[in-house]
């Protein structure tokens, strides 16, 4: 087989990564070639990535103490809103007792003027029934002579009026009266 030549190194003399006369230059290459690198990452990169991980680091510390800072604002409105609460309940229990008592005192008023507006109806009705019962004293006592006059008259025994009857009946009470 015949070598053909590319680049102008002949291929018979094998894989120039292993050609022992080519090792020091390869060093030479792979030494600078990964220092560039190195101080380019060193350089260049490197501070990039430190300062976006410090960056990140504030931005997660700060947003770790804006997230205490709601959290302890949270608990403080729950703080507040369960006192509001507890003086809202506490409001409404004595606008319950006040209107319960109220309700009490209107019940006992209306009760008292009830009552009042009772006895005083049973005081006329008294009034009322006495009267009556006087009128009807006199009517029946009017009646009594005006009966007994017509009775007495028709029997003919003798003409007595009812003034006659009147003056009779009044000496029989005075007489009464005295036993």
């Amino acid at each position: 087989m015949l070598a053909i030549p590319i680049f102008g190194i002949a291929a018979a003399e094998g894989m120039p990564q292993f050609n022992s006369k080519t090792f020091s230059s390869q060093i030479f290459w792979l030494i600078v070639t990964f220092g560039i690198l190195y101080f380019f990452i060193t350089l260049m990169i490197l501070p990039r990535i430190r300062e976006n991980i410090r960056l990140r680091k504030n931005k997660i510390s700060n947003n770790i103490e804006r997230a205490e800072s709601i959290k302890i604002d949270i608990e403080k409105m729950i703080k507040e809103y369960d006192i509001k609460i507890e003086e809202a309940k506490n409001k409404a229990k004595t606008m319950i007792k006040k209107a319960l008592i109220k309700s009490a005192n209107d019940y006992k008023n209306q009760l008292d003027l009830v009552k009042k507006q009772i006895s005083k109806k049973q005081l006329e009705a008294e009034q009322k029934i006495k009267v009556l019962q006087e009128n009807s004293e006199k009517n029946l006592t009017k009646a009594a002579i005006t009966l007994s006059a017509t009775m007495l008259n028709k029997l003919e025994l003798d003409k007595i009026d009812e003034v006659e009857i009147e003056k009779i009946l009044k000496k029989s009470n005075k007489i009464e009266g005295n036993n």
